[in-house]
């Protein structure tokens, strides 16, 4: 029978280095720890250096999933016709009334995804060539609107005009805002403040007047919706301030921020648009410093989570609701990762951090398509919530496919991260990348390593720093995952000859701040570079979760010869386990797990019905009598 360890609601982690400061097997449980009062530990938290164009390069399985998704935009349908057909209406396609939505998604993600001397794929020249031709004399895209006219809500339809034209200008201000700040392209600036001065001047007193909240409440088709709509603008605008430094944009973006707050709750009808809008307010508190728009992203991801908008494998229905829809959304998956790694680099919370990687693994990886796009997967649903990935919808081409490679292109800045305070090591991914403490370059390579005693319970890596000669290797600040029951250190460092390695005795301090379950590791002498390697196990014994993710005691079940545990979700690792064979509910004995069930992303048939909830067959009835 398979043995499974059970963390307990007190127990965070045990923590186990190699020096001789800390006793072996003593370790960090809880808010206390077995460390020497002389070490000293971050209480406080300083916002890291999260950069923009991140050197980071996936390695393995991830990388192969990472490219596939971008190469999806050099293939068909994406010419330089069908991406501007939003704008200029030169064929028919999906969406074209929501104008800039797929010209503006395109141009930003290949943006983002460039280097600013090799514009990326040979597409983006031409389009930023081209897009400012249709743009309108107040400033939008799209067709003539008379904006003084009533909305023209319709809710069995979002073939409408009004709120479709903004939602796509904002995604536009959003690609062209991408394009300025990458390149020096001629003429795309100047787009950018024109579209930017059409939500300050036009946009923002039309739909955000005081004396005309019955007309913004009027029922609209979800896509279409008022709340969907009108705020998408928020965070093309902080952008526009970040380019020009006029403070036009900083103070609208603001006042549409402001102004949302009454429009903005659960359920609500379209979670791409909230979890984006959420994104931007804590974009805003960067910028600002005013922490009320901080406290609104936390106090929505609270309530996504625990009110089950959230499902155990970490995604979010097309619909921001608990059940009564059976499709989730690549781009709300890719909203919901950002929104936690930005929650993550203002709050230091590493709970985010344990969401986000939930999702990835469990959540975005079933969502892509053997294509490299991402999309629509059909979900099991019943009166609790989601409970199985069933077959796959639609390859979404409009939307998904774009903004899911963006939001994995924004992780990438934070699989570690260089600050003031030392390296924050966030995943334990296979990945290198560049990352600069107090005006020193490392180059970092993360890669699974043995573990010496191969036991499958023990989840290796190997973290690899170096830099110039001369510099003092930085502190290490390493996550400890919600999944691992312990973690063990070991370091060793050479000048660069690695048939001379030698062991580095180290300290280690338990971050003393709730919320921040991660340990800072660094050498008791200062280790000069050269080469420093960090050989961090995670001990992941399996555990069970109820569908709210709470833990499931499951040793009291076993004590208590329960037969059976209904509607819970198996874990190990950052992986939830999901059934091989069927997307429905079912008995599995405990004694059959691993045969029964397994990772997605370690699965060959990916395409077919998997259920991540599932009852767990303890014993069988004979000996439960």
């Amino acid at each position: 029978m398979n043995k499974i360890y059970l963390l307990s609601a007190g127990l965070c982690c045990a923590l186990l280095v190699g020096c001789d400061s800390l006793p072996e097997k003593k370790g960090y449980i809880g808010n206390s720890s077995y460390v020497s009062t002389k070490l000293l530990s971050l209480t406080g938290w300083q916002r890291p250096n999260v950069v923009s164009n991140p050197s980071t390069q996936l390695v393995g399985d991830a990388k192969v999933s990472y490219d596939m998704g971008l190469e999806r935009l050099t293939k068909a349908p994406f010419d330089k016709d069908f991406i501007l057909a939003d704008v200029n209406f030169n064929q028919k396609r999906w969406f074209t009334n929501f104008s800039g939505d797929i010209s503006g998604r395109f141009i930003e993600v290949t943006s983002d995804a460039s280097a600013a001397d090799k514009p990326w794929p040979e597409v983006l020249p031409a389009l930023l060539d081209e897009i400012g031709k249709y743009q309108k004399e107040d400033g939008h895209f799209g067709a003539p609107v008379d904006w003084s006219k009533p909305i023209d809500f319709d809710p069995t339809t979002d073939q409408t005009l009004m709120m479709p034209i903004l939602w796509g200008n904002a995604r536009l201000l959003l690609g062209l805002t991408a394009a300025t700040m990458k390149f020096d392209h001629p003429g795309v600036k100047e787009a950018a403040i024109k579209l930017g001065n059409f939500y300050v001047n036009t946009v923002y007193p039309r739909f955000c007047d005081p004396t005309r909240m019955d007309e913004y409440r009027t029922e609209g088709q979800y896509a279409s919706a008022y709340v969907t709509c009108v705020f998408e603008g928020m965070e093309g605008l902080l952008n526009l301030y970040h380019i020009t430094g006029d403070e036009r944009y900083l103070d609208t973006a603001c006042k549409f921020a402001d102004f949302h707050e009454a429009f903005d709750v659960l359920p609500v009808g379209h979670s791409h648009g909230s979890l984006s809008q959420t994104s931007m307010l804590v974009r805003l508190y960067e910028q600002t410093g005013n922490k009320k728009y901080l406290d609104r992203a936390v106090q929505r991801w609270d309530a996504a989570v625990s009110g089950g908008y959230v499902n155990p494998a970490g995604s979010v229905l097309e619909k921001f609701w608990v059940t009564g829809y059976t499709r989730d959304e690549g781009c709300s998956e890719g909203d919901w990762l950002r929104l936690n790694l930005l929650l993550w680099a203002n709050t230091g919370q590493t709970r985010y951090l344990d969401m986000a990687e939930r999702l990835y693994w469990n959540g975005i990886r079933p969502n892509q398509w053997s294509t490299g796009g991402f999309g629509h997967r059909n979900i099991g649903v019943d009166d609790v919530g989601p409970f199985a990935y069933l077959t796959q919808s639609q390859e979404s081409l409009w939307c998904c496919s774009f903004h899911v490679p963006w939001a994995l292109h924004k992780m990438l800045s934070y699989l570690a991260v260089g600050s003031d305070a030392g390296i924050w090591y966030n995943f334990p991914m296979n990945f290198e990348t560049d990352v600069e403490v107090g005006g020193n370059s490392w180059k970092l390579k993360s890669q699974p390593a043995a573990n010496s005693a191969n036991n499958p319970d023990l989840f290796a890596y190997n973290l690899e720093i170096q830099g110039k000669s001369g510099a003092a290797v930085p502190p290490v600040h390493i996550r400890v995952p919600d999944w691992a029951q312990r973690v063990e250190v070991t370091a060793w460092a050479s000048n660069n000859d690695i048939a001379k390695m030698e062991t580095v005795e180290l300290k280690l301090i338990p971050s003393k701040s709730p919320g921040r379950n991660t340990f800072t590791a660094l050498p008791k002498k200062n280790v000069m570079a050269g080469k420093l390697i960090y050989h961090v196990v995670y001990t992941a014994h399996p555990f069970l979760e109820d569908r709210k993710m709470q833990r499931v005691d499951l040793e009291k079940a076993l004590s208590d010869k329960t037969p059976r545990l209904d509607s819970v979700v198996y874990r190990k690792g950052p992986f939830v386990y999901m059934n091989k064979s069927s997307g429905k509910i079912e008995d599995i004995p405990f004694n059959a797990v691993n045969e029964k069930m397994a990772p997605f992303v370690f699965m060959d048939n990916k395409d077919e019905p998997h259920s991540f909830v599932n009852n767990l067959i303890l014993v069988n009835e004979e000996a439960a009598k």
